[in-house]
């Protein structure tokens, strides 16, 4: 793969669950990603590991709302940045640019 990474560990620290059901649906959401190879807790944190060569436009934007929606650092998803979505995700509007690009 020409230096690129088979796989990228983004991490999910202090995630806030207001229910069982959104705790479910936390990790509903990560087992429907196809990028996400597998995830596991330790402590606080949950690391995701993810495959960036599977991380399509719609994988990309449903990890922008996931973890917008349970308060994990976007700043992580920089390393999924990919020519064939670079315009979309570099978008100088759009509600996440500054917390990954600013």
């Amino acid at each position: 793969m020409n230096g690129s990474p088979t796989t990228v560990e983004l991490e999910a620290t202090g995630v806030r669950y207001f229910s069982r059901g959104d705790e479910d649906a936390f990790f509903a959401r990560l087992n429907r990603l196809p990028c996400v190879v597998r995830y596991e807790g330790h402590l606080r944190t949950v690391y995701i590991t993810v495959n960036p060569t599977a991380v399509d436009q719609e994988g990309l934007r449903e990890l922008l709302a996931l973890f917008r929606r349970y308060g994990v650092g976007l700043w992580q998803l920089a390393v999924l940045d990919r020519s064939e979505f670079s315009d979309w995700f570099r978008n100088k509007q759009a509600f996440w640019y500054d917390e990954i690009f600013g």
